[in-house]
C-alpha cells in the first residue's frame, strides 16, 4: 500500500526549494541587482568604445568603472551570503553548478582586469573628481593586454549568461511540469 501524498517524503527538488525559501528575498535582490549591473556594463562598454571621445563617452566610462566596482562588491556579498546561509542553489547538476561558478569567476575577473587596465593607463578618475584606488602600478605597460582581455572575457561572460538563462528557463519549465 502506498503512502498518502500528504505524508510522502519531499523530492530532492522540493527539499531544495524549501531550504532556499528563507534566502530568496535577499538572494533574489542581489541576483537581479548583479544581473542589471552586468547588462548595463556590457551595453555601456560597447557604447563608450564605439563613441570614442567626448562628454557622453566620458560619462559612460565613469559609470562603467563605478558599476564594475559595484559588481565586484555585489558578487563578493553574494558569495559570502551563500556561504553563511549554506546555500547550494536549486540546480544540483554539474552543468548548472559549473556555469554558476564560471559566472562568479568571470564576474570577478572581468572587472578586476578593467580596473587593473585603468590603473596602469592612469585613467582611474570617475564622477565628481573622485578616483578609483590603483590596483596596478600606473605606467607598467600592461594596459594593452588588460583591456583586450577585459573585453574578450566580457563577451565570454555574456555567453555564459545566455547559457544561465537557458538553464533557468529549463529549470522553470521542469518545476512547473512537476506540479
Amino acid at each position: 500500500m502506498s503512502t498518502p501524498a500528504t505524508f510522502a517524503e519531499p523530492t530532492p527538488r522540493q527539499a531544495a526549494n524549501r531550504d532556499l525559501r528563507h534566502a530568496l528575498p535577499w538572494a533574489k535582490l542581489m541576483h537581479w541587482a548583479t544581473a542589471g549591473f552586468v547588462l548595463l556594463l556590457f551595453v555601456f562598454g560597447i557604447l563608450m568604445t564605439q563613441i570614442g571621445g567626448g562628454a557622453v563617452a566620458d560619462a559612460l566610462y565613469s559609470a562603467h568603472k563605478m558599476m564594475g566596482v559595484a559588481v565586484i562588491a555585489l558578487l563578493l556579498a553574494r558569495l559570502a551570503y551563500r556561504g553563511a546561509a549554506s546555500l547550494s542553489g536549486r540546480w544540483r547538476g554539474e552543468p548548472g553548478r559549473l556555469v554558476h561558478w564560471l559566472i562568479y569567476g568571470l564576474g570577478l575577473v572581468v572587472p578586476l582586469l578593467g580596473w587593473a587596465g585603468v590603473s596602469d593607463f592612469g585613467a582611474r578618475g570617475v564622477f565628481f573628481g573622485l578616483s578609483l584606488p590603483a590596483i596596478w602600478p600606473e605606467g607598467a605597460g600592461h594596459s594593452a593586454w588588460f583591456f583586450p582581455a577585459h573585453a574578450w572575457l566580457a563577451f565570454a561572460l555574456m555567453a555564459l549568461v545566455l547559457v544561465h538563462i537557458g538553464l533557468a528557463v529549463t529549470d522553470y519549465v521542469t518545476r512547473r511540469s512537476d506540479r
